[in-house]
């Protein structure tokens, strides 16, 4: 930019010493030039708001009874963006109930977000839909379920209610996320466990974090940084655990600079 700023300078000065000697070659009347050259300060640049669904679940996916079936949805966005998903176009109670509590996200921030939806139990032909937004963009992609032999109502109780305990699975995470200096930041991280379970997160140092005034994990899961310093920026990683095992989800924190109005 300094360069080119430079450059537009030079021009216009030459430009102007070849426009004094021509009009000397014709007539010897003092010419009076104003050389104070100004160049306006340029404006930072603010972020188109946007959402974009940069890897979507699969067009068709096969749900094999007494097994849960695992959707994955990736999508980017500034501000943040935030996911729900649909059963034939109806929004999916469990997991509606979670994402809700997810906070409105910084109006600063960039993030690219990782949502699973975990399927335990599924009829040929349901079709589920990833909904992302940001702000007010929104941007979807569905998957169509087949299944080998259909399954009644009863069965699919049946399915619920027996079905094998497992490790949890971390359902939402920034996969990294960018947001000014001095804000507060607030990483999600959502567990979807049939059994009791810990979530615990460990910072860019790979130090485990315990709760203070600046940084504290939240009932939900998610990490809460106040006061964002540059010092912070890394990948910040949650671990989920229960009886069964463990999950774990990392995220690249990147602090920016602080806008000016």
């Amino acid at each position: 930019m300094i360069n080119l700023v430079l450059l537009l300078v030079a021009a216009a000065l030459v430009s102007a010493q070849f426009s004094f000697e021509a009009n000397a070659q014709i007539d010897n009347t003092k010419v009076d030039m104003d050389n104070n050259l100004q160049v306006l300060p340029t404006q930072r640049r603010r972020l188109r708001k946007y959402v974009r669904i940069s890897i979507p679940p699969p067009e068709r996916a096969r749900f094999v009874s007494g097994k849960r079936l695992e959707l994955e949805c990736e999508a980017m966005g500034s501000p943040a963006p935030s996911v729900h998903w649909l059963l034939n176009d109806e929004p999916v109670i469990d997991y509606e109930e979670e994402a809700n509590e997810i906070p409105t996200s910084h109006p600063s921030n960039l993030a690219r977000l990782t949502s699973k939806l975990i399927v335990p139990s599924a009829r040929d032909g349901d079709v589920f839909t990833c909904v992302a937004t940001a702000g007010i963009k929104e941007d979807s992609a569905s998957t169509t379920i087949y299944s080998e032999g259909a399954e009644t109502p009863q069965l699919l109780t049946l399915e619920k209610l027996f079905s094998i305990p497992s490790k949890p699975v971390i359902t939402t995470f920034y996969n990294d996320v960018l947001q000014e200096i001095g804000t507060t930041l607030i990483l999600p991280c959502r567990v979807y466990s049939q059994t009791e379970h810990q979530v615990f997160w460990q910072d860019s140092r790979a130090n485990l974090v315990y709760s203070n005034s600046r940084i504290r994990v939240l009932p939900s899961g998610d990490l809460l940084i106040a006061g964002l310093r540059w010092a912070d920026m890394g990948e910040w990683t949650c671990t989920a655990k229960n009886m069964y095992g463990k999950d774990s989800a990392t995220t690249f924190l990147y602090p920016t600079k602080p806008r000016q109005q």
